[in-house]
């Protein structure tokens, strides 16, 4: 076994050996150690657990003053919160009442507006019929007149065209003419004349409407039809229809004083 005195001489005295010239004892610098990299996951870690602590502890922190604040109020200043707590919350309630019965009169509002508009738009369909502006098309009769020596007048036809509307014709026409509400006829030249165009025999008059009621007012004792029968040469026919088209005005009329209300000058 070696002593610790015997290693230590024989240290020294290699130390103390001279060299030979041009030798050195060979040194060698410990080789360096490679550094380790901190991982950057655990800061992340532990930097996000510090904020969530701070977070939480400031939100105890609040907590606990609130808590103390009530603490020391006086049992009067806490009635006096709680009764402005429950006074904002009854003006909630009654603001929430409002704006739910506002949304009650506006959506009654739309269906009103919606209801009148619908209406508004059958009337004005309606009198769009009346007037002769628009095509109509509907279950009706036709009245034939054969007139081959030219004996039916415009005063015939005149109560023609009226007995029909007595008797609820929605839409009349002459030979394909419309005849509107301010429909003219008259006579020249011994040619009837529809609102300044010739009609020439045989008459086929239109009528929209119910085809039995129709068809009774032109056949009242002393009516339309006695009176073609009893003329020289004419021959009249009703034919009830299913379907009958009855064209729109020729010109629509013109107004050259009335106009719509709110309309300009």
């Amino acid at each position: 076994m070696i002593s610790l005195g015997t290693e230590l001489g024989r240290l020294r005295r290699r130390w103390s050996r001279p060299l030979p010239v041009g030798e050195a004892e060979p040194f060698s610098l410990p080789a360096a150690r490679p550094r380790r990299s901190v991982a950057s996951g655990p800061v992340l870690v532990v930097v996000a657990t510090a904020v969530v602590g701070f977070l939480l502890v400031g939100q105890l922190g609040t907590r606990h003053r609130f808590s103390q604040r009530l603490q020391a109020e006086s049992e009067g200043d806490l009635a006096r919160i709680l009764a402005s707590l429950t006074d904002e919350a009854d003006s909630l309630r009654d603001e929430i009442s409002d704006l739910k019965l506002q949304l009650v009169n506006l959506r009654n509002s739309s269906r009103e507006d919606g209801t009148a508009d619908l209406a508004a738009r059958e009337q004005l369909k309606a009198l769009s019929v009346l007037a002769g502006t628009v095509a109509v098309t509907g279950p009706g009769l036709t009245l034939a007149v054969e007139d081959p020596d030219g004996a039916v007048t415009y005063d015939i036809l005149i109560d023609t065209v009226q007995e029909l509307r007595d008797a609820g014709a929605e839409a009349v026409a002459i030979n394909d003419l419309r005849v509107g509400v301010a429909s003219s006829l008259a006579q020249k030249e011994g040619r009837v004349l529809l609102d300044g165009s010739p009609l020439s025999p045989p008459f086929r008059v239109t009528a929209i409407g119910q085809a039995s009621t129709l068809e009774g007012g032109l056949k009242i004792p002393g009516g339309v039809l006695d009176t073609l029968d009893a003329l020289r040469g004419v021959r009249a026919e009703v034919q009830r229809s299913a379907k009958l088209d009855v064209p729109a005005l020729a010109r629509a009329p013109s107004f050259r004083v009335a106009r719509p209300v709110g309309s300009g000058p």
